[in-house]
């Protein structure tokens, strides 16, 4: 327990204690693992499962933010992403999610420099635990790559710049932004060797320990990014073989359905939800309060959806009615796990651009017979590969509904003229518009940040 507690708090130091270099989340004076069940202990923490990401919810075009919300944030990150505006973050101010992702970095490569040396363990041990590792890095750098640098394009990804890469703890070096064939290229390498690794179960042993099913499920994702569609497939499919649990929403209720604030019956929490193939928390889940869905979103949706209706409401705290002109999203605890459905999405995705429409609409079909209740359950169904194509990319907009993914989607679809968007919003009767392609896709790199290695370049912004 006394280890435990140690490796905790290092933990903590590394995302929240600055020391003035490169990244702030270098640790000082602090007791490092040695053995095999060190680094079991210095693996075993719910930060490492933290996504470390949630602002990109709110530059997509899911939320919808009132006048009377604006006016009462208006210097506040979230609304500022809201609008898309150049200038995100002051000066002096920290990006906590730039730090804490690469703070989770730097224990993923202080477990995978020091792991093979560790003593008094077995060569498995030594081997499953530098897997989860890789695991969990190449999650990280997956979504730093995303955020920081541009959507994966074969023809530029060897110039086009991203984040930078670091394969060793030692966060004081001077690094450069690495291109996104390096990074991309690093995430693959970990997720592969992770997946060979003997050792490594199918099924990790909680939502901090990932398993193959985890690296599986992470591969998908990252193929379908980088549009190669048929490896994408076969690794959700990979993925599928381990674990295919699907929630059936027909069981949730509502603990007091005058007052859906007061929580849903069955809902798991993300960390124990059982579709999950890779359990991501979310740290920042308190700053997810107090918008509204946007009213393009409820178009789609409906609202007899079970994830509309075991997300928003329209009433208050008190069961009083809202005030807000939409819907109000309810829902405490934001779920970016990687999970069955986003599996048997990507698998739909690929099959409806390989000409096999009714395969993907199958798969959807079976998929929302357990978000609707038998009454309103419709079949879809679709008379051409491009419908079918369309109705998988709605269904992944409502199903992954804040899970940090849709404006990862928009910068990707953003290349297809049959799905590219022009973004807009309209507040304090002044209109913000994001172009498709524009290059406030690419987050800015914290100023702080560059005043500290001058060498990194920022994102260009309008």
């Amino acid at each position: 327990m006394k280890s435990l507690i140690i490796y905790t708090a290092l933990l903590f130091t590394l995302s929240f204690v600055g020391c003035g270099k490169f990244l702030d989340v270098t640790p000082k004076g602090r007791i490092l693992p040695k053995t095999v069940a060190d680094f079991e202990l210095f693996l075993n923490d719910i930060i490492l499962a933290d996504a470390g990401y949630i602002y990109t919810d709110f530059m997509a075009d899911d939320i919808y933010y009132s006048d009377d919300n604006v006016k009462a944030s208006m210097e506040l990150r979230n609304i500022k992403s809201y609008f898309w505006m150049k200038d995100i973050l002051k000066i002096t101010e920290d990006d906590a999610e730039w730090n804490k992702m690469y703070a989770n970095i730097y224990t993923t490569n202080l477990v995978l420099s020091r792991i093979y040396t560790a003593t008094d363990g077995t060569q498995a041990d030594i081997e499953r635990i530098a897997a989860e590792a890789k695991i969990h890095r190449a999650y990280y750098y997956f979504h730093l790559a995303n955020m920081f640098g541009k959507e994966y394009n074969t023809a530029t990804a060897a110039t086009d710049i991203s984040a930078p890469l670091l394969l060793v703890p030692d966060l004081e070096a001077k690094t450069v932004r690495a291109s996104t064939k390096e990074v991309y290229d690093q995430i693959l390498k970990d997720l592969n060797e992770a997946i060979n690794t003997t050792s490594l179960p199918d099924v990790g042993r909680n939502y901090v320990h990932p398993g193959k099913a985890a690296a599986n499920a992470l591969l998908a994702r990252v193929h379908l990014y980088m549009n190669n569609y048929e490896s994408a497939a076969q690794f959700a499919e990979k993925a599928l073989a381990l674990k295919s649990t699907l929630l059936d929403y027909n069981t949730f209720s509502f603990v007091n359905a005058a007052r859906p604030y007061s929580g849903v019956t069955n809902k798991p929490l993300p960390e124990a939800n059982s579709e999950n193939l890779f359990a991501r928390t979310n740290s920042h889940n308190g700053i997810f309060t107090r918008f509204m869905i946007s009213p393009e979103l409820l178009s789609l949706m409906g609202e007899k959806d079970l994830r509309y209706v075991y997300s928003f409401t329209r009433l208050s705290r008190t069961g009083t009615p809202s005030t807000s002109p939409y819907p109000d999203y309810f829902a405490s605890n934001v779920n970016y796990s990687i999970g069955v459905p986003e599996m048997m999405l990507i698998k739909a995705e690929a099959l409806a651009r390989n000409n096999q429409k009714d395969n993907a609409v199958a798969l959807l079909n079976t998929l929302r017979q357990k978000r609707f209740k038998p009454a309103d359950y419709v079949a879809l169904s679709a008379s051409n590969n491009d419908e079918a194509l369309a109705l998988v990319l709605r269904e992944r907009r409502i199903e992954l509904l804040y899970h940090g993914l849709r404006w990862f989607d928009l910068k990707r679809l953003n290349n297809d003229p049959r799905f590219k968007k022009d973004l807009s919003r309209s507040n304090l009767g002044k209109t913000y518009s994001l172009p498709a392609g524009s290059p406030n896709y690419l987050l800015p790199i914290a100023p702080k940040i560059i005043s500290i290695n001058p060498a990194i370049i920022q994102n260009p912004r309008n």
